[in-house]
């Protein structure tokens, strides 16, 4: 296994990245943080961080698989139109509704099915 060197020149990481396995739990966690001690000190916070990198990866990885599917001629499960940019206006009520035993969700499953409920497909025949 190779050894990371670490240098003076690069910033330490403040805590391992659990972007990958974020469960909405842990993003509503996150957000708590944010709104207790505000933006500043929040970017000094592992769980406000994961929250951020989570979501960040999250929006990539989705934007990805859509660009994928409709270069293929295939559609993703929603449907957004034209450049849709996500916020969390609409993300966090949606995660605030889920029941307490939902939250352990992947927040990568809870962001698709948000986009689902916002960017529906039409139905076979229907025009967009």
């Amino acid at each position: 296994m190779p050894v990371l060197a670490v240098s003076r020149d690069l910033p330490q990481p403040i805590a391992p990245d659990k972007s990958a396995t974020l469960t909405v739990a842990d993003f509503l966690r996150g957000l708590e943080v944010l709104s207790k001690i505000g933006p500043v000190l929040a970017e000094q916070d592992p769980d406000y961080v994961a929250v951020r990198r989570g979501l960040i990866r999250i929006g990539e990885s989705y934007r990805v698989d859509y660009e994928n599917a409709k270069n293929a001629g295939k559609t993703l499960d929603s449907c957004p139109v034209g450049g849709v940019k996500m916020t969390t206006d609409t993300l966090v009520p949606f995660l605030l509704r889920l029941p307490p035993e939902q939250r352990s969700m992947s927040m990568d499953r809870a962001f698709r099915l948000h986009m689902r409920e916002l960017y529906p497909c039409p139905a076979k025949g229907e025009t967009p």
